[in-house]
C-alpha cells in the first residue's frame, strides 16, 4: 500500500501494518523441514536454547524486518552465553552446515536469515553503565533502543542510529550513522572494544591493543565475515539536552531542484554540531515533500540561524526547533519502539560533490514518475568527526571528501506490489546513480551491485581481506556479502 504523504525519517521505518496481518501474509523460504540436521549439539540450558520448528517461541523469534528476505530455520540457536555461542560455532564448523548470526534481524537483504541454521544472539542484551569512566558495555543481542535507554539514566548519550529496534552488532560492525553523527561521530568511531567468538569457538578479546587489526576490521567491515561478537564496550558522551530541527516544503519539480541543490551548497557551513537529513518523496505529479531534518548539540539560535540560511532558498518552509532530553530526541525521530516488519528494498549511493543542476532534474523526474510514495530518498550529511578520520583509519572507507550518502528506500505490505516497488527503486536509484562516488554503505546491503567489495569498503579492501585469511582462512563465517579472504 502505497504511503500518501511524504514520509520522515522515523516514518520510513517504522512498522506499516499491523503485525497479524503482516505475519497473515510473510513468504516463506526453503522450508525448514526439508533441511537435515546431524544430532543437535548437547547444550545446558543456561547456555542457549535449541528452538525448531513448532517447537513454543519459535514464531516469535523467527519475526524479521524484511519479510521479502526473511528464511525459516531449521535449528534456531538461542545464546544467552559466549559458551554457548562457541559450543555452536564448533558444532556447525565440524558438520559443515550453513549458517547466519542474528542480532537484531534488520539485514536489508537478510544475511541474518538462513534456511538451516541461525545462531542468534538476542539473549545475551545486559548493559551496565560505568558513569565516571563513561563507557558503556552491552550485550551483542541488545537493540539500540536498550542502550539508549540504559545511558540516559545516567545522564549520558550514546552516539548511534535512530531506529531503536535496530541490533546493535550489525550497525556498530559496519560503521553506524545516526543523528548525532557529526559531533559525536559513528558508533564505529566510539567502540572501545568488543568481545568475539572466532572461528576455533575461541573466545578473543578485541581493541586497540589486543588484535588491533581485527579491532581495526570490526570498525565498518560489516557483520557476519570476522567472528560472532558476543559484548561492546563504547565511549559515551555528557549529552542531557539535544536540539530536534525540522524545515519542510511542498514544492513543484523546479523549486525542488533549485532546493536540493542549495541543500547540498548548504552543508558545508553547516556547524560540526548539526547532522542534517533531508528526505525527499514525490507526493504527486510534478510535486514534492522535502523535510531537512535533524538534530544539534549546539543551541537553538545557532539552529535557526543555520536553517535560515536553507530556508531562503525556497519560499514556504514550515520550520520547527525544540530542545529536548537526549531520550526525548531519541523518541521523537524513533517513533516508537514498535519491530518494523515490511516487505522492503533499499539502495544507496555516496555524493562527493554537489549534483548538478541537469543531474538533479534527472533525479526528480525519475522519482515523480514514480507513483506517489513509491520510494523516498534520504540524504545523510556526512562531514564534522566523520571526515576528520583518514579514510583508511578503520574500515569504514566514506570519510574524507564524503558530503552525504543517499539511501533510496521503500516498504509495502502487499505482496502483489513487490515487482513494482523494486522497479521504481532501481529507477530512481539510475537517474542519480551516475552523479555518485561509486561507493555505497555496507549497513544498507544491495545484493544487485556488480562491484560491491569495492563499493562498501574502496582502499581498505585488501587489508580487510588479508585479516579475514589470517583469523578465518576457511571462510566460515560467510554470506552473500562477507569478506573473503584474500
Amino acid at each position: 500500500m502505497a504511503r500518501t504523504r511524504h514520509p520522515t525519517r522515523r516514518d520510513v521505518l517504522k512498522t506499516a501494518a499491523a503485525l497479524p496481518a503482516i505475519l497473515a501474509i510473510r513468504p516463506r523460504g526453503a522450508a525448514a523441514a526439508g533441511v537435515d540436521l546431524p544430532p543437535l549439539p548437547e547444550i545446558a540450558s543456561a547456555d542457549a536454547t535449541l528452538l525448531r520448528p513448532g517447537d513454543a517461541g519459535y514464531a516469535k523469534y523467527d519475526v524479521a524486518h524484511n519479510i521479502r528476505t526473511r528464511l525459516d530455520p531449521a535449528l534456531r540457536a538461542l545464546c544467552r552465553t559466549p559458551a554457548g555461542v562457541a559450543q555452536m560455532v564448533d558444532w556447525v564448523r565440524e558438520n559443515d552446515l550453513p549458517f547466519a548470526v542474528r542480532c537484531g534481524g534488520h539485514s536489508y537483504e537478510g544475511f541474518s536469515q538462513s534456511a538451516s541454521v541461525v545462531i542468534d544472539v538476542r539473549p545475551m542484551a545486559a548493559a551496565r553503565v560505568d558513569r565516571a569512566a563513561r563507557v558503556l558495555t552491552i550485550g551483542a543481542g541488545a537493540s539500540l533502543g536498550a542502550a539508549y535507554q540504559a545511558v540516559a539514566r545516567q545522564g549520558l548519550a550514546f552516539a548511534a542510529g535512530s531506529c531503536p529496534t535496530v541490533g546493535i552488532s550489525g550497525h556498530t560492525l559496519g560503521g553506524g550513522y545516526g543523528l548525532l553523527a557529526r559531533p559525536l561521530g559513528l558508533t564505529a568511531d566510539n567502540l572501545l572494544g568488543l568481545t568475539l567468538v572466532d572461528a576455533h569457538g575461541r573466545m578473543v578479546e578485541v581493541d586497540a591493543a589486543r588484535e588491533p587489526d581485527l579491532f581495526w576490521a570490526c570498525r565498518g567491515g560489516g557483520g557476519g565475515s570476522f567472528g560472532i561478537a558476543t559484548e561492546f564496550r563504547f565511549k559515551l558522551h555528557p549529552v542531557t539536552r539535544v536540539v530536534t530541527f525540522k524545515a519542510s516544503w511542498t514544492l513543484p519539480l523546479a523549486a525542488a531542484r533549485d532546493l536540493f541543490r542549495a541543500w547540498q551548497a548548504w552543508l558545508p557551513t553547516v556547524p560540526v554540531a548539526m547532522t542534517p537529513v533531508l528526505n525527499i518523496a514525490s507526493v504527486a505529479p510534478g510535486r514534492f515533500a522535502m523535510r531537512c531534518v535533524g538534530q544539534s548539540l549546539g543551541s537553538e539560535r545557532e539552529v535557526r540561524a543555520t536553517l535560515g540560511r536553507l530556508t531562503r532558498a525556497a519560499s514556504g518552509a514550515g520550520v520547527t526547533v525544540t530542545t529536548r532530553s537526549f531520550l526525548g530526541a531519541v523518541n521523537y525521530f524513533s517513533g516508537g519502539s514498535a519491530y518494523p516488519v515490511v516487505f522492503m528494498k533499499a539502495k544507496s549511493d555516496y555524493a562527493i560533490a554537489p549534483v548538478s543542476e541537469d543531474g538533479a532534474m534527472a533525479f526528480l523526474t525519475a522519482l515523480t514518475r514514480q507513483p506517489p510514495g513509491a520510494v523516498s530518498v534520504l540524504c545523510d550529511a556526512y562531514g564534522g568527526i566523520i571526515g576528520d578520520l583518514a579514510d583508511d583509519a578503520t574500515a569504514f572507507a566514506h570519510r574524507k571528501g564524503t558530503l552525504y550518502s543517499v539511501q533510496y528506500y521503500a516498504s509495502w505490505t502487499d505482496p502483489a506490489e513487490t515487482a513494482a516497488r523494486l522497479a521504481a527503486v532501481d529507477a530512481v536509484h539510475a537517474a542519480l546513480h551516475p552523479h555518485m562516488s561509486g561507493g555505497t554503505y555496507v549497513n544498507y546491503p544491495d545484493l544487485e551491485l556488480t562491484d560491491w567489495q569495492q563499493a562498501y569498503w574502496g582502499g581498505n579492501l585488501p587489508r580487510l581481506r588479508a585479516i579475514k585469511r589470517a583469523v578465518d582462512p576457511a571462510n566460515l563465517f560467510t554470506h552473500a556479502q562477507s569478506v573473503p579472504p584474500a
